[in-house]
């Protein structure tokens, strides 16, 4: 009896020795554990793509070429901007007296001061222009009695001040008519700015797709680290049960010494892999700008199935509404056609007719008065100025006009045998990259089935090892095969998903995959 109560004291003394260790490591486990979160970054699939989109270099740089896009559109646009003009001209002329000066003077000032606005409109061509101004004009004709004839010295007045309105309207009738070929100009850069934004953002989804593949880079480093982890543990279990199967007399000498070698063997592979884990890790760490000293969580949300089955007809129409490459060609033929239009223009003589009208006021008191007299000043428009003018230029023979519209005219048919090309390699990438989906998903189904097996007659011929009905040669087979199997695995999902955004990159959808706008990629310069 007391045999039995000792025993039974043992058991619940040893019971709760193992409850407070496992107590305490339960509690070491929950802080590092806490700590661990506080340090430690998860990254998603989202999460790589909206850090490389904020800390990538590339991309970074590709942004801001993103904001220059419509730069020569834009250095268009100033030709229609209002414009504040001024000038000032000012002339002395001094002269002998004699009789050819006799009435205008030997000694004779000019100035001119005038300021206004010009525009020329967009939408017609339409030169127009409204500016003010004022004339000094002074000479000292009959001032001198000495050499003015009697009877003329009335005639002598003082400065006289000339002030001015005027507005000026110019239009060509022909070859630029009501601003047709500026038109056709503002389609191009309009076009050409579309083209750049189309580049930019098909760049960026290649860059967005080389950060991720980085991203799942590092993945396969970390898978294949644990694997060669498990395959030393594995190697070594089973090096340390055939010493002990060696001490009962049912393995050599030999088949030890093997074992020793695959562990070494095992150990090399796994020093490896860390290496290549941790060059991995530096560049995802130096591309997506990580802080110094964050842990990278080894978990990934790699897909592991299809969210929507591939539709060829489908998926092939929103490639031709969205692929980059396809609308920038259905850009440049637009581009040929409006070039056309213009070289055509060019053939045509250019006829242009201004107008100019003015109201205008003088007087020998000052050049306020011009503007401030009520009974004679500007304002009344008393006093009018009138000018038409009619240019007509035509070229002959014009050598210049001829290639511009050759040169157009092989454009056009240029961009039509593009079309036609590019519209069947759309089409066959569409149709390849569905059919390298579909068959990377059906690899990496087969690929689970294969290690789940694989695993399993491992553990078999493990069993029959350790029972003596398996020799070493069969062990070592099953292991390399399920270590194999083990990393095709992690290769083949994330083969899926790589093949997946190639699908997504065939028909240019990417961005709107991971709901990126390209409009507000474009970043503040203020």
């Amino acid at each position: 009896m007391e045999i039995k109560f000792k025993n039974w004291k043992q058991s619940v003394l040893k019971n709760l020795s193992v409850a407070r260790i496992l107590s305490g490591s339960f509690v070491l486990l929950l802080s590092l554990s806490l700590h661990a979160e506080g340090t430690t970054l998860k990254l998603s699939t989202e999460e790589t793509v909206k850090r490389a989109l904020e800390s990538n270099y590339i991309l970074q740089n590709l942004r801001y070429e993103l904001a220059k896009s419509d730069t020569n559109f834009l250095k268009n646009e100033s030709k229609y901007s209002w414009r504040v003009v001024a000038d000032g001209r000012s002339s002395q002329s001094i002269l002998p007296f004699n009789q050819a000066n006799l009435l205008s003077g030997t000694k004779i000032s000019d100035d001119t001061l005038k300021g206004g606005i010009e525009k020329t409109l967009q939408t017609t061509g339409t030169y127009f222009k409204m500016e003010a101004g004022s004339r000094r004009f002074d000479s000292n004709a009959f001032e001198n009695a000495a050499t003015t004839p009697a009877g003329f010295t009335a005639l002598g007045i003082p400065p006289l001040y000339t002030g001015f309105v005027r507005a000026t309207i110019s239009q060509d009738l022909l070859k630029n008519s009501f601003g047709y070929k500026g038109r056709n100009e503002v389609k191009i850069l309009e076009s050409q700015a579309e083209i750049a934004k189309n580049q930019v953002s098909q760049q960026i989804s290649g860059v967005i797709v080389d950060s991720l593949v980085d991203f799942w880079d590092y993945s396969i480093k970390t898978q294949a680290v644990k694997t060669y982890k498990q395959l030393v543990e594995n190697t070594q279990n089973i090096r340390n049960l055939t010493i002990r199967k060696q001490g009962l007399g049912l393995s050599e000498g030999f088949e030890v010494n093997q074992w020793n070698a695959l562990l070494a063997q095992a150990q090399n592979q796994l020093e490896i892999a860390q290496v290549q884990k941790e060059e991995s890790k530096r560049k995802l760490v130096r591309s997506l700008k990580i802080p110094e000293g964050t842990t990278l969580s080894e978990e990934t949300n790699l897909l592991e199935e299809l969210l929507e089955k591939p539709n060829y007809t489908k998926d092939l129409e929103y490639a031709y509404k969205h692929r980059a490459d396809f609308i920038n060609m259905l850009k440049q033929k637009e581009i040929a056609e409006a070039a056309l239009k213009n070289a055509n223009n060019d053939r045509l003589p250019t006829l242009t007719l201004s107008g100019t009208g003015a109201s205008q006021a003088q007087n020998v008191i000052s050049p306020q008065d011009n503007y401030n007299n009520p009974d004679h000043g500007i304002t009344t428009a008393k006093y009018k100025e009138w000018t038409g003018q009619l240019n007509f230029v035509y070229p002959l023979a014009d050598k210049g006009i001829y290639a511009g519209v050759r040169d157009a005219n092989i454009t056009m048919r240029q961009a039509a045998l593009k079309e036609e090309d590019l519209k069947n390699e759309v089409r066959d990438d569409v149709k390849t990259r569905i059919e390298a989906l579909e068959a990377s998903y059906r690899i990496y189904k087969n690929n689970i089935t294969t290690e789940r097996e694989t695993q399993n007659y491992y553990n078999g011929v493990l069993r029959s090892f350790r029972q003596g009905r398996a020799d070493a040669v069969s062990v070592k087979n099953a292991l390399d095969t399920h270590v194999q199997d083990q990393l095709r695995l992690t290769q083949a999902r994330v083969n899926f998903n790589i093949d997946l955004l190639r699908y997504y990159l065939s028909k240019n959808a990417l961005l709107e995959r991971f709901q990126v706008d390209r409009d507000k990629l474009i970043p503040n310069l203020d």
